[in-house]
């Protein structure tokens, strides 16, 4: 049996076509079907950040000489 490699080729492209498409497509499933943090985790990251943000810029103790 004589191979087409310009056929096989055509094939491949193909089916590589397919199966990006099938991952995208389970990619968008699972980002839509994705869980929310809790609202303890929410409001836990919001105080940190807060504190952070008071924070920033206040000496805590004098430089030394």
């Amino acid at each position: 049996m004589d191979s087409n490699d310009y056929a096989l080729g055509i094939l491949v492209v193909e089916r590589l076509t397919e199966a990006r498409q099938a991952a995208r497509r389970l990619s968008l499933v699972a980002q839509a079907h994705a869980r929310r943090p809790t609202l303890r985790v929410r409001l836990g990251e919001r105080l940190i950040g807060l504190g952070e943000w008071l924070r920033r810029d206040v000496v805590l103790a004098p430089q030394p000489s």
